[in-house]
């Protein structure tokens, strides 16, 4: 049976040479076995995210409670859905920790806590976002040291497109003239909105 789709194939490739057909892939090559079930920091993500989950928690408890001593509590009230989404968010997160703690991660092998650390920074900050991560950094410093948006952003714009793209200098320029006029005509003119 495989003889004969290969000759049919073969035959629908010399009569139709233009469509230029897929290649044939043995589905055992497409298999993946995937060693690990979670990534590199997942396990300390769905903790963190539990902690601000509580933080959350704590803050809209705290809202529904001043609301409530000035009406009485109700479940009515503005602060009810803060309460609810933050408990859920507690309830998701709390059981997301659980179900991660049994699952193995690429390192659940590694030795010593700054090991670790160590791997997940690099897995999860690699140089391109550190470097972008830094430009940010330096157009906010830049904005809030007083240099004019206008001067900051398409600096910031070319900047992190050449470093990104790595060619079409030229063309970048053209790029970040055609972002800056959209924010200019929609968010100055439009919308008023008043630039640092």
């Amino acid at each position: 049976m495989a003889d004969l789709d290969k000759t049919t194939v073969q035959k629908q490739n010399d009569e139709y040479p233009d469509l230029n057909p897929a290649l044939e892939v043995d589905t055992d090559d497409m298999i993946v076995v995937k060693e690990h079930s979670l990534e590199a920091g997942e396990k300390v993500f769905s903790f963190i995210l539990l902690i601000v989950g509580v933080i959350a928690l704590k803050l809209s408890v705290d809202l529904w409670f001043s609301i409530s001593l000035r009406r009485g509590p109700r479940i009515a009230s503005a602060a009810a859905v803060p309460v609810f989404v933050s408990a859920l968010w507690v309830l998701m997160s709390l059981w997301t920790v659980i179900e991660n703690f049994k699952l193995t991660t690429p390192l659940s092998k590694v030795k010593g806590v700054g090991e670790k650390i160590m791997k997940a920074l690099a897995y999860a900050l690699p140089l391109n976002v550190i470097i972008m991560l830094a430009l940010i950094v330096a157009y906010c410093v830049a904005l809030v040291e007083g240099v004019s948006f206008y001067i900051a952003t398409p600096a910031f714009l070319y900047i992190s497109m050449c470093y990104l793209m790595r060619k079409d200098y030229l063309k970048n320029i053209l790029w970040t003239g055609i972002v800056m006029a959209f924010i200019v005509l929609v968010f100055r003119m439009l919308f008023s909105v008043v630039f640092p």
